[in-house]
């Protein structure tokens, strides 16, 4: 074999054993994530122990969002919402009465102080992690703010249903956060571009 042919063989080689696959090959992971055999509404998944290099070039492209977080009928809507760092998170008071919105001992603290109804405050989370989110004036009224340092999750909606496009390939692991239960931990190999990984969880099961 030319040293030129040996060259190149050697670097497929390399590259082929990179656990992680770059450049534009990815798949798609979804599925159903259930409680008893019930959909879980408001489950967040996510591609978890990425490389840092990889996450900061997937991230930055995106431009920061800015999400909501209703208040009516003195419930927050959703009562789960998944953002990226960065994100702005606009809270309106569509009730009747006074609200105030805060957050304490998370990974955001934050107070927006009481306002009035037909009001809006928001506030930008810029730290990974969860949020409890209160209302002082409300104390049954509790939601959760997930925050990701990178693009790769989603929230299951009515049915429990969840998908995240563009997943790097390689071995990955994914997580499945839900309010007041442990975090659940998955392996999942995607080794083909454009490959779609069928992921159901129920998490009552092991």
């Amino acid at each position: 074999m030319k040293p030129v042919a040996q060259w190149i063989t050697m670097v497929l080689v390399i590259v082929s054993s990179i656990p992680w696959a770059w450049a534009d090959s990815a798949g798609v992971i979804k599925g159903t994530i259930t409680i008893d055999g019930k959909p879980a509404v408001g489950a967040v998944v996510s591609i978890e122990g990425l490389p840092k290099d990889l996450v900061k070039a997937q991230a930055a492209p995106v431009k920061p969002q800015k999400k909501i977080m209703d208040q009516q009928n003195l419930k927050f809507s959703p009562a789960v919402l998944a953002v990226k760092a960065g994100d702005t998170v606009e809270f309106p008071n569509h009730d009747k009465v006074w609200h105030n919105v805060y957050s304490k001992g998370g990974a955001n603290d934050f107070d927006l102080g009481l306002y009035a109804p037909k009001n809006s405050r928001s506030k930008k989370f810029e730290k990974p992690g969860v949020s409890r989110i209160l209302c002082n004036a409300h104390p049954d009224m509790e939601a959760f703010i997930v925050v990701k340092d990178h693009p790769f999750f989603s929230t299951s909606d009515s049915r429990g249903n969840f998908e995240i496009n563009n997943v790097p390939l390689g071995k990955l692991r994914v997580e499945i956060w839900y309010p007041n239960l442990s975090v659940r931990s998955e392996p999942v190999p995607l080794v083909r571009d454009g490959e779609v990984f069928d992921l159901n969880i129920d998490l009552k099961k092991r």
